[in-house]
């Protein structure tokens, strides 16, 4: 779970990281509001990352979708992307809870 749930959040931060030009290119919003927000999606992308094995860590990676949804309110393509990366970010956790049972029924036999 923690491969498949790091992935989507690092693809997140490339997002966040991309976001920052289009956002102040499009918005009237400053460049100093901008930053933060983007510069906080990261920051809550990294501590989910690092937490992924806990379960507050799934919370995070959450909040994180949340975060990158609500940047759609700034530029209005990120609604879109961050309904697809919450759907990433599902899959990602269903499927990588599934690899975790196959490997400890795997260790178990």
């Amino acid at each position: 779970m923690r491969a498949l749930g790091s992935s989507v959040l690092a693809f997140e931060i490339i997002v966040s990281l991309l976001f920052i030009p289009t956002a102040i290119q499009e918005s009237s919003i400053s460049t100093s509001n901008i930053l933060a927000i983007a510069f906080g999606q990261i920051l809550l992308a990294i501590l989910a990352m690092g937490t992924l094995g806990k379960s507050f860590g799934i919370y995070l990676g959450y909040l994180t979708q949340v975060s990158l949804i609500g940047s759609g309110f700034v530029v209005s393509w990120m609604f879109v992307l961050g309904l697809i990366f919450l759907g990433l970010w599902i899959m990602a956790l269903r499927i990588g809870r599934r690899t975790d049972e196959l490997k400890a029924s795997k260790k178990a036999s």
